[in-house]
């Protein structure tokens, strides 16, 4: 299958807040910005809303004695009305990602739930490197890349691409591992370049500037390359940094290999039933 130039990703979207913004972000794009912060906020104010009513009615609570009912029905409430919350949060980043997308000129595969191939057309690598990663990112992504192809499955190359097959699980957890890869690696180049241009400019204070290595020096040879950066990092820096923001950030990641592969868990109990298939020989096969 051969995406279109743009559309909008494999994941359906079902809250109305965010069916309101895809149309947004077909027709009237210039619109859909202004809708999902509008959105995003209301949500925060209604929350905001509700501790202060949960607070209230905690005061409340002190002076009378609620039937067990009214607190089982007001607690459903109110995981019912957070649960609505993060799925439009969800919903709503999940599309922010696409109109990313859009404003890089990448077009969004379709599903491949059934298999087959995908073929990308005339693609302009520029919106998926220099356009989101620095040089020193760009380094590592190119170790994460070759280090996919060479693994992965059985390669072959063709008009000097690179064309790997693999099974349907693996390519959804690759995608999955890479996606991860990429949010985490924009993180910590964030903070890279943040602390390499701190450094030249004698941030960092001018009592230890004299005494102490500069890691971020002009001098190309001596400074310390993002991959040395990252080596440098504890245990805590390293939970840090390689934490998911929210809890909506990660299902609306989970959204979208879900919607392109299906459910790798089903894919995984799939693939290891069908090698066990395959390994069991005539002679060790259960009589029919």
């Amino acid at each position: 299958a051969v995406p279109e130039v743009w559309k909008v990703g494999p994941g359906d979207v079902y809250t109305g807040q965010a069916q309101k913004a895809m149309y947004l972000l077909k027709e009237n794009p210039q619109l859909f910005e202004g809708a999902v912060e509008e959105t995003l906020e209301a949500l925060r104010d209604q929350r905001e809303v509700e501790e202060a009513n949960k607070e209230q009615a905690a005061i409340a609570t002190g002076k009378e004695e609620p039937g067990k009912d009214a607190l089982v029905l007001r607690k459903r409430i109110e995981e019912v009305r957070a649960a609505e919350r993060q799925r439009i949060v969800t919903e709503m980043l999940y599309l922010k990602v696409c109109a990313r997308f859009k404003n890089l000129k990448v077009p969004l595969i379709p599903s491949i739930k059934s298999g087959g191939n995908v073929k990308f057309g005339q693609l302009d690598l520029k919106g998926l490197t220099t356009d989101i990663y620095s040089q020193d990112a760009l380094d590592l992504v190119r170790e994460h890349l070759f280090r996919i192809i060479g693994q992965q499955g059985s390669t072959s190359f063709m008009g000097g691409l690179a064309v790997v097959q693999i099974a349907l699980f693996q390519v959804g957890q690759v995608y999955a591992m890479s996606a991860l890869f990429g949010y985490y690696l924009r993180r910590v180049d964030a903070r890279y370049q943040l602390e390499k241009l701190a450094g030249n400019f004698g941030a960092w204070g001018e009592t230890d500037a004299a005494e102490a290595p500069n890691p971020f020096a002009d001098d190309k040879e001596g400074a310390q390359s993002l991959k040395e950066y990252i080596s440098n990092f504890g245990p805590q820096e390293v939970a840090r940094m390689t934490s998911i923001a929210s809890a909506e950030a990660q299902m609306a990641m989970e959204h979208q290999v879900t919607a392109l592969f299906g459910d790798l868990r089903i894919l995984k109990e799939k693939l290891v039933n069908a090698l066990g298939m395959a390994a069991t020989s005539p002679s060790e096969a259960p009589p029919l």
